[in-house]
């Protein structure tokens, strides 16, 4: 019976020592530090906050950005306290309104078509540039997204000229690739926005060989206008560009906002967003 004891009593003392010793043991097993991490992108011209329907509705269209949830958003045509958006600082509205970080950069004066990066994840750090314009002033925003301990990213949005304003596309074009050049500090990049540029244009091709057009492997419907009301030409203006993903996962434009309408109410700008999900 002692013995019997004996052997309980060391049971009792030495399987719960053995098992901390081996769960200690695996702890030690390195891991891999790098998380896998999936992105959703959009890039969206918000026309100053009016729809297709000549209506002023930032919660329209805020529903059209939720409707796809996107984790890091470019938004071109963004006003700030001007009579025609009745005084509304566009950025914050749109910022509050989707509890993300922003940052604000005007192009024709401080009220007027500035471009703004938003964020589900903290910008480390923003600042703006004005892009080369002979009409109307255009400029090109750049923050560095922290995700996590391990990925940070630099985006970049724009909004370059009109064709056929005399505008030198080529030049607007080779400013925001020197620009990246001159600031970028991670390797993962996105660039997107509306470029006023089709898929044929030598401007694109240009951007191509330094990113991947992350739509570029899927059909790619018109971006503008958002709703035909008219016999207007469909145009493909509006892209995401990236560089050092993993995997593109995902890209479409955004046609339809809400199920079973086809009006333009439907549709908050003359532009349709463009989503692209990727893995970093």
């Amino acid at each position: 019976m002692k013995k019997e004891f004996k052997i309980l009593v060391m049971a009792l003392f030495f399987v719960p020592l053995i098992l901390s010793l081996i769960t200690y043991s695996l702890s030690e097993i390195p891991v891999n530090t790098v998380p896998k991490s999936q992105l959703k992108i959009m890039t969206y011209n918000i026309h100053f906050g009016q729809g297709y329907d000549d209506k002023l509705d930032l919660e329209r269209l805020a529903q059209n950005i939720l409707s796809e949830d996107p984790d890091i958003l470019g938004l071109q045509e963004v006003e700030n306290g001007r009579i025609t958006s009745e005084g509304i600082n566009m950025a914050i509205w749109m910022a509050e309104r989707l509890n993300m970080y922003y940052f604000y950069y005007p192009a024709e004066n401080e009220h007027q078509g500035g471009v703004a990066l938003l964020s589900k994840y903290p910008i480390k750090s923003a600042s703006g540039f004005k892009v080369p314009s002979i009409s109307s002033q255009r400029v090109l925003v750049h923050g560095v997204v922290i995700i996590n301990q391990n990925l940070e990213i630099d985006v970049y949005v724009t909004h370059l000229g009109l064709w056929g304003w005399d505008e030198d596309m080529m030049a607007q074009v080779n400013f925001v690739l020197n620009t990246i050049t001159a600031t970028s500090t991670c390797p993962q990049k996105i660039l997107m926005g509306d470029f006023n540029l089709e898929p044929n244009t030598p401007e694109i091709a240009k951007i191509k060989t330094w990113f991947t057009d992350t739509g570029g492997l899927f059909p790619r419907p018109r971006t503008f206008p958002s709703y035909r009301l008219y016999d207007i030409p469909d145009e493909t203006i509006d892209y995401i560009f990236a560089r050092g993903y993993k995997t593109i996962d995902n890209s479409h434009v955004v046609t339809d906002y809400i199920p079973d309408s086809d009006t333009p109410a439907e549709f908050g700008s003359d532009h349709r967003a463009i989503v692209s999900t990727l893995t970093f």
